[in-house]
């Protein structure tokens, strides 16, 4: 019989990194950088930025809780690397956990 070869890894070395992982890492990295770009246009607009921060905002929390889940369903293959598991993982939990503290903020404020 054949055997099946995943077909959905990357090898970039000489290690199979899971589509997951890789996906829910770009998904943290790009969140870490967008909320960077939005708190530097928030402060050029003293605070007083249009309505698209905010729904770049949304956007960027969506982004994280779908990278978080892709990150967490990732760590279920276990012959897959872990560098990227847990790249994904710490960058959308900072990203989902900066979006709860503006939430939080913007409830009290």
């Amino acid at each position: 019989m054949r055997k099946n070869k995943k077909t959905y890894a990357h090898r970039p070395s000489d290690q199979v990194v899971s589509e997951n992982s890789v996906i829910s890492g770009v998904l943290g990295i790009t969140g870490i950088v967008g909320y960077l770009l939005l708190i530097y246009g928030s402060s050029q607009a003293f605070g007083q930025g249009s309505v698209l921060i905010g729904l770049a905002g949304w956007g960027l929390f969506a982004a994280g809780a779908i990278g978080m889940y892709l990150a967490v369903k990732s760590l279920e293959d276990a012959a897959a690397a872990e560098a990227w598991k847990i790249v994904g993982c710490a960058a959308n939990g900072i990203v989902l956990l900066f979006s709860v503290i503006v939430l939080i903020m913007g409830l009290i404020g």
